[in-house]
């Protein structure tokens, strides 16, 4: 059900907002729902990577 709030909101964006057709921005909204739903998904995954990278620094930090 959350997921079709996000689908309904992004869908709104991009018609009403941007004026895009209708059908152009059902498939915007499907596409970055799947997009963001991803995100969602691998959140802990890339926060442990974003974390990793702040304990042991990246590859630019020489001194």
């Amino acid at each position: 059900m959350p997921m079709l709030v996000v689908l309904v909101i992004l869908f709104a964006l991009f018609h009403f907002l941007l004026f895009l057709p209708t059908a152009f921005a059902i498939l915007l909204a499907a596409v970055s729902s799947v997009f963001l739903w991803l995100l969602w998904k691998l959140k802990w995954i890339i926060l442990g990577i974003i974390g990793l990278e702040a304990v042991f620094g990246g590859r630019d930090d020489e001194v």
